[in-house]
């Protein structure tokens, strides 16, 4: 097996993930990012003495994957990660909450204790669903693919446990609109992680990217393009890297990019199937807003969500204190509102102004001090934030792997990673890694 050699393309969470890991079981990996620098999505953004990350690098102890892999790393300065306390807006105030049991759901304000009742039967349902709902193999829960979170929760549990509970539980992540996304994707989020306390990194996770692309050859600001296979097994393609290019083959790769991406590295060698599959992933685009604090708004980590309301534009808001040797300086704070998936997309081309003014007006009904506490503002963007997973979802990513496993029996050596063909959040897409190295140790160990 060492004499196999992958090419890996895309150094985000998914594509480090596969690369490290085919790296332990003995195969030769070359991983090839198009940036200067690797990390992806996740990659975080640094200004003055604040680093500032765009998913606030909020964790949750259910991410076994992800903690793992920490630990791999050998990384002890980002564990253990610090409590992040939840809270939810009601009514112009902010109000602690704690959603992991059911008496916790029931102080959650807009919701009644007996409204609550009905909750006592969710494990039993999601019991009965067994094996379908599979942290590693998501289409297998294709059957269950066939109505919203809007209009399971209302079925089953009422519209306020759906608003106030149901709802928040899985747009944290994925800033999903419950009226869309797939009743599936709220499954999957309680069965794996309803149970998980929040918390957050204490370093910068540009320290556990740097460590995971320095364990396998990488090649930064090179170029992958006309992918194809190779006669005989493996693929061939073109690398660029500054002003020179050249031709390079591998027995296999793994595409570990935006699947908007992959069909334009790859499209000749996919079938209609492949393609078509590919170009309808639809992702949400995310819009934040970090406002650097001259002093903390909260001892401790704080992370605020919204309900979703029309017209609202604010999703969350994570209020960070200072911490030695952390992304905020000790004595300072940071806030990183982050926008409503609906909203970003409806204002993704408004001026930084006008989004910076809007998000904090909106933050400022329940905390007036905002407006002027700032020492700078900064507003990040992301065209391909977040995949979204709306029904009919799960039911396509289960044709796509049926497809997929029809070209491995036929010897095709292309793999496919990333967060749309899993879940939303870093655990997910390091599983979609681990899971792609794993497909090419079964074909060509």
């Amino acid at each position: 097996m060492a004499a196999k050699q992958v090419a890996v393309v895309g150094a985000g969470i998914a594509g480090l993930g596969a690369a490290r890991r085919l790296a332990q079981l003995g195969f030769q990996v070359a991983l090839f990012e198009r940036e200067q620098s690797p990390g992806g999505r996740a990659r975080p953004v640094v200004r003055e003495d604040f680093t500032i990350e765009r998913a606030g690098a909020i964790v949750s102890s259910a991410d076994r994957a992800l903690m793992g892999w920490i630990g791999e790393l050998d990384l002890p300065e980002l564990l253990p990660p610090r409590p992040v306390v939840s809270a939810l807006a009601h009514r112009d105030r902010v109000q602690v909450v704690d959603s992991r049991s059911l008496s916790g759901i029931a102080r959650i304000p807009g919701i009644r204790i007996h409204q609550t009742l009905g909750l006592l039967r969710l494990p039993r349902l999601v019991a009965r669903y067994g094996n379908r709902i599979d942290p590693e193999r998501p289409e297998r829960a294709a059957s269950l693919d066939d109505r919203s979170l809007a209009d399971f929760g209302r079925l089953y549990f009422g519209a306020r446990v759906t608003r106030h509970w149901m709802a928040p539980l899985v747009s944290r992540t994925s800033l999903a609109d419950a009226r869309e996304a797939s009743r599936v994707l709220f499954l999957h989020q309680y069965r794996d992680g309803a149970g998980g306390r929040l918390g957050l990194l204490r370093a910068s996770s540009q320290e556990l990217i740097d460590r995971a692309a320095c364990s396998v050859p990488a090649a930064l600001g090179a170029c992958v393009a006309n992918v194809e296979s190779r006669s005989g097994g493996g693929v061939r393609f073109r690398v660029r890297e500054a002003e020179r290019e050249r031709t390079a083959e591998a027995d296999a790769m793994v595409l570990a990019v935006p699947a908007p991406e992959a069909v334009a590295l790859a499209g000749a060698e996919f079938s209609f199937a492949e393609r078509d599959g590919l170009e309808k992933v639809r992702y949400t685009p995310e819009i934040s807003l970090a406002v650097a604090l001259r002093r903390p708004f909260h001892p401790h980590p704080q992370l605020i969500q919204f309900p979703h309301r029309e017209g609202w534009p604010l999703e969350s808001v994570l209020l960070e204190p200072g911490l030695e040797g952390g992304r905020v300086p000790v004595g300072r704070g940071l806030a990183l509102l982050r926008a409503t998936g609906r909203w970003s997309a409806a204002y993704f081309e408004a001026p930084d102004e006008t989004v910076g003014k809007d998000l904090v007006a909106a933050l400022g009904g329940i905390f007036p001090r905002i407006h002027g506490a700032g020492i700078f503002a900064e507003v990040l963007r992301e065209k391909r934030a977040v995949p979204r997973f709306d029904v009919g979802r799960y039911r396509a990513i289960a044709s796509f792997a049926r497809v997929q496993a029809d070209r491995r029996r036929r010897g095709r050596r292309i793999y496919f990673a990333g967060d749309y063909l899993m879940g939303p959040g870093w655990n997910a897409a390091l599983r979609s890694g681990y899971r792609a190295a794993a497909d090419i140790a079964e074909d060509l160990g």
